[in-house]
């Protein structure tokens, strides 16, 4: 796929996403589906043999952290984007990826923001509405109204305790997005202030 910049919660965020990531349904067939990895937002994607240096430049000298709301939970049709939980598109994330294309013009920027929760091969199409049902079912995804969605993130059985409906970016990493899932290399972090 390519190197990518990726926008990342900081800790304990990452870690209270990464226990909803961790459902599975159990009966998906591919190896492909339902691979791990650390929870973001991608912000470009460039050919692997790309200078690491014209990688970070892309990025504001100075860039603020980034405030993240989020608006939904979808299930889409791309294994990039099986189940994923959509942003908001805030002045400052707006800013951010409008930077970021006027410095790489001719790469791709994703059109919708959002991090996605699990990535399912297209042969298991109908575990992605099955696992976004588990979760509903399981009081993980907690729909705030029409443009606001919490996620649950309480370790175990109990619930309330860690809701999450957006995070602070705090980073930005640059991600070697070669192979399978979780053979994905984070090749620098660019910290923002």
């Amino acid at each position: 796929m390519g190197l990518s910049l990726w926008l990342v919660p900081p800790e304990p965020q990452a870690t209270q996403l990464s226990r909803i990531m961790s459902y599975n349904t159990g009966t998906s067939q591919s190896p492909a589906s339902f691979p791990r990895f650390h929870p973001h937002i991608t912000l470009l994607t460039v050919p692997s043999i790309t200078d690491l240096s014209t990688l970070r430049s892309a990025v504001p000298s100075g860039q603020p952290k980034i405030p993240i709301h989020f608006k939904s939970v979808d299930v889409g049709t791309e294994y990039y984007m099986s189940v994923y939980v959509v942003v908001h598109h805030t002045a400052e994330l707006t800013a951010l990826r409008e930077s970021i294309m006027k410095n790489r013009p001719d790469d791709k920027v994703p059109p919708l923001s959002h991090v996605s929760l699990f990535y399912i091969d297209p042969a298991d199409a109908a575990e992605r509405n099955k696992i976004c049902d588990i979760l509903v079912d399981d009081g993980r995804i907690v729909n705030e109204g029409i443009d606001s969605v919490t996620l649950d993130c309480t370790e175990g059985q109990q619930r309330g305790k860690d809701l999450m409906d957006g995070f602070i970016g705090g980073e930005i990493w640059i991600a070697l997005c070669d192979g399978p899932v979780e053979t994905w290399v984070v090749k620098d972090k660019i910290p923002l202030v």
